[in-house]
C-alpha cells in the first residue's frame, strides 16, 4: 500500500507539471496573438519596408522563449524533488593584447646576387676546342663540369691521368687543367722531355708529379693579379720518376744557380793580424772562393812567410772540386728546363727566384709573343 501510495504521489506530481506548463505555453501564445499589431487588408496586401532592427533587440527576443521554457522546466523538476542541474557556466574568450611591432627585429636579408657563370655560348666553344685539340694525341682525360669561382676557373676543365702512346707518362696525382695545357704538356713531354732522360739518364720518364688550378694571385700576394693557375692555365712540376725507379728532382738536382756563383766568387773579407810576441799564433789570409761558394781558411805560423798564391792554390792541387753542372741529373733538369720554352709561353725555373728554387712553372698565359724563359 505504502509503495502504491509514493507511485501514485508521484504521478500527480509529473501530472501537476504538466499542467503548469500547458498553462504556461497557452498564456504566452496569448500574449503574442494580443500583442500583434492590428493590419488592415489592403495595408497587408502592399510591401512594406521593414525597419532595421537592432542587433541587441534581435538577440534579445531570440532569447526570451528559451529563457521561459528553461523556467518551467526548472520548476517541474523542482516539483519533482530533483534539484536543477547548474548552467554550464562558459569560460569567456581570452582575447590577447595587440602585440607591437618590434623595430629591432632581424629584416629579410636582400637576396644575393647569384655566382658568375660560363655562359652556354662559352662552354660550348670551349667544348670544340677540346674535341679538336685532343683528337690528335693520346691522353687519359675526364671531363669536368664548367668551373668558375669568381673570376677564376675554365669553362671546359678535364682532369689529367696520364699522357703519350709510345712513352706513356703517369700523371699521379691526377691534374686539372684546360685542355690546351694537356696539348702543350704532351708535345713537351714527347720532344724534350724523352730524349733528354735517356740522353742523361739513361731510361725514359714514366710519372710526373705536380700542382695545376688554384684560384690565387701571383705569389699569393693580395695585390698583384691573379696566377695563370687560377685559370687553370699553368702546372708546376717539382720532381720527375723513371723506368728503373730513380727520382729527379729540381731541389736536389739542378745544382747551384748563377746566383749562387756569382755571390761565391766574391773576396772573403778578412783580414791577417797576428799578435806581437807570439811566434806560434795562427793568422788567416783572405782566400778567393771556389764557384761553389766554399771558403778556404789557410793557417800558418806568425814565424813563416805567408804566400797568398800558394795558399789560394794548395786546395785545388789536392782535391778538385768536381763540377756541379755536369751531373747527369743537372744537365737533364737544365736541357728540359730550356726545351720548355719552345713550347710554353712562361717557364721559370731556380735561375728566376727562390720561389722557383724547387720546381718548374710553366704556363701558355698570352704574351703576345713576348715569351718568359728564365
Amino acid at each position: 500500500m505504502r509503495q502504491s501510495g509514493k507511485i501514485v504521489a508521484h504521478c500527480s506530481t509529473v501530472l501537476s507539471a504538466a499542467a503548469i506548463l500547458g498553462a504556461f505555453t497557452l498564456s504566452f501564445a496569448t500574449l503574442r496573438i494580443t500583442t500583434a499589431p492590428h493590419v488592415k487588408p489592403a495595408e497587408a496586401a502592399a510591401p512594406q519596408p521593414a525597419p532595421a532592427a537592432s542587433s541587441e533587440q534581435d538577440v534579445t527576443q531570440a532569447e526570451q522563449p528559451s529563457t521561459r521554457i528553461e523556467e518551467v522546466r526548472a520548476l517541474a523538476e523542482t516539483v519533482a524533488g530533483n534539484e536543477p542541474a547548474p548552467a554550464p557556466k562558459m569560460p569567456a574568450p581570452e582575447v590577447s593584447p595587440p602585440v607591437a611591432a618590434d623595430p629591432t627585429a632581424a629584416q629579410p636579408a636582400e637576396t644575393a646576387a647569384p655566382p658568375p657563370q660560363w655562359s652556354e655560348t662559352e662552354v660550348a666553344a670551349a667544348l670544340m676546342e677540346c674535341v679538336h685539340l685532343l683528337a690528335p694525341i693520346v691522353a687519359e682525360v675526364v671531363p669536368l663540369a664548367p668551373l668558375r669561382y669568381n673570376d677564376c676557373g675554365t669553362p671546359a676543365p678535364v682532369l689529367l691521368r696520364s699522357v703519350g702512346s709510345k712513352d706513356k707518362v703517369a700523371v699521379d696525382p691526377p691534374m686539372l687543367m684546360n685542355c690546351p695545357m694537356v696539348v702543350a704538356l704532351n708535345r713537351w713531354l714527347d720532344k724534350i722531355v724523352q730524349p733528354a732522360a735517356r740522353a742523361t739518364l739513361g731510361a725514359p720518364v714514366t710519372r710526373i708529379v705536380g700542382s695545376s688550378y688554384a684560384c690565387r694571385n701571383l705569389y699569393n700576394l693580395p695585390n698583384e693579379r691573379r696566377s695563370q693557375h687560377a685559370f687553370a692555365n699553368a702546372v708546376d712540376l717539382p720532381v720527375f720518376f723513371l723506368a728503373d725507379g730513380r727520382r729527379v728532382d729540381f731541389a736536389t738536382g739542378w745544382g747551384p744557380t748563377q746566383r749562387d756563383l756569382v755571390a761565391g766568387a766574391k773576396l772573403v773579407p778578412i783580414v791577417a793580424k797576428t799578435p806581437l810576441g807570439d811566434p806560434d799564433a795562427e793568422a788567416v789570409v783572405p782566400v778567393k772562393a771556389k764557384p761553389v761558394g766554399m771558403t778556404v781558411a789557410v793557417k800558418v805560423s806568425a814565424g813563416q812567410a805567408i804566400d797568398t798564391a800558394a795558399a789560394a792554390a794548395e786546395p785545388d792541387a789536392k782535391t778538385p772540386m768536381p763540377d756541379p753542372l755536369s751531373a747527369p741529373q743537372a744537365k737533364f733538369l737544365r736541357r728540359v728546363h730550356q726545351g720548355a720554352c719552345e713550347v710554353f709561353t712562361t717557364v721559370l725555373g731556380p735561375e728566376a727566384n727562390d720561389v722557383h728554387r724547387t720546381h718548374l712553372h710553366l704556363d701558355l698565359q698570352n704574351r703576345n709573343s713576348l715569351n718568359v724563359c728564365e
